[in-house]
């Protein structure tokens, strides 16, 4: 941010000539000038580039501030109201049949916990919860769109919630600082990535929970903060 502050105060130095000492130019003296002449030299309209370059800069300013502040893995407190909302959801109409942890408790139930059928598009599955499919009766006179898009959403994530509330939530119940940038955002480079993972500092996390736990907790924390959990679609999701 101090980069930025630096980048922006700069800028505006520069539209409104004060260069620094030694990248200033001697012009020629041209002689003493007249009003004509000094009309020439200012313009009528030389306050609107300034008012542009004031107006694109302060853009650019703002625009990295946010940037800055964009962590990945970050959750804020609507992201984790969002989540509870969700799972709510899930356990007072799915948990009696597909278990408050994934694994299912009727037979023939598809596997949440092992992503059983959860490869599916969205509008596939967002039909079979709405008009219901073989054994599973139709949600969508009890649930709105927004509630059907975020049960799916929570269910992809089910997983990596029973690890976050068994390891995370005692100090993160309301929100969660991002991951540490040596993290490999890539799914692919973070299955091959040894560490360390620094997921939580002065805490023993790392050496209580398997690797393959660890990278579901990453997995769970990058998308905890999508839209689609919110009830909200987005093209990726259909």
């Amino acid at each position: 941010v101090l980069e930025l502050q630096t980048r922006f105060l700069f800028g505006i130095r520069t539209i409104l000539g004060y260069a620094p000492p030694c990248e200033a130019k001697k012009e020629p003296s041209e002689g003493p000038l007249n009003a004509h002449t000094a009309q020439q030299k200012t313009g009528k309209g030389s306050f609107a580039p300034l008012i542009r370059g004031l107006i694109v800069l302060g853009f650019i300013y703002v625009s990295g501030i946010g940037m800055a502040y964009a962590k990945d893995g970050a959750i804020s407190k609507g992201d984790i109201e969002a989540l509870n909302e969700a799972r709510d959801i899930y356990q007072a109409n799915c948990a009696m049949c597909h278990g408050y942890d994934g694994v299912p408790i009727l037979p023939g139930a598809p596997n949440f916990a092992s992503g059983e059928r959860l490869d599916k598009p969205d509008p596939e599955l967002l039909a079979s919860m709405r008009d219901g499919r073989e054994t599973m009766p139709p949600w969508g006179d009890v649930l709105s769109e927004e509630e059907l898009l975020s049960v799916l959403t929570y269910t992809r994530l089910i997983g990596g919630d029973d690890l976050f509330l068994e390891h995370c939530e005692r100090c993160h119940g309301s929100s969660v600082p991002p991951l540490v940038d040596a993290i490999p955002m890539g799914q692919e480079k973070l299955s091959k990535y040894g560490g360390p993972w620094q997921l939580c500092s002065g805490d023993e996390i790392e050496e209580m929970m398997q690797r393959e736990d660890i990278i579901t907790v990453i997995h769970f924390l990058r998308s905890v903060s999508g839209a689609e959990l919110k009830g909200m679609p987005t093209e990726a999701g259909g």
